[in-house]
């Protein structure tokens, strides 16, 4: 298993090491393990954690407290699935993929609600600029009469 320390993370992630820190200290990202000396150590699973919690932050605009429930719904299906694959009973495991789709509804439904924000933002803007550019029509045409 490859190990990495916090500047490989950072470098890799595109992230501060003091966020990552940041984000260990507030329970959005799990601590790693550390050396005997109290160094960070780092593992791939930790890097791709990184990357979806930096895909959901940037490309999607997430809040920490927005993330922080994104992820959690994350992990559990990750939980869930896993799981799935011990069940023995065809009952337990409709059940199981059941509850997956429930969390992955709950996903796509933050999405969706992030997007519809997101449009009624730019509407706004949209509309701000209707009205911006026809004051600067009626000043052109009052500045054009008074020539």
């Amino acid at each position: 298993m490859d190990e990495y320390k916090i500047d490989d993370v950072a470098r890799e992630c595109g992230l501060t090491k003091r966020t990552i820190r940041y984000y260990e200290e507030l329970g959005v990202f799990p601590a790693p393990d550390r050396s005997e000396g109290g160094i960070r150590i780092y593992t791939r699973e930790h890097i791709d954690y990184l990357k979806k919690i930096v895909t959901a932050k940037e490309i999607l605009g997430f809040s920490l407290q927005e993330l922080v429930q994104y992820l959690s719904v994350s992990d559990a299906y990750k939980m869930n699935h896993q799981a799935y694959h011990d069940v023995k009973s065809r009952e337990e495991q409709k059940s199981k993929l059941t509850h997956m789709e429930q969390m992955l509804d709950e996903q796509i439904e933050m999405i969706y609600s992030k997007i519809e924000r997101m449009k009624n933002m730019q509407s706004e803007l949209e509309n701000t600029r209707v009205r911006l550019k026809g004051f600067i029509q009626k000043f052109d045409e009052e500045a054009a009469s008074t020539d």
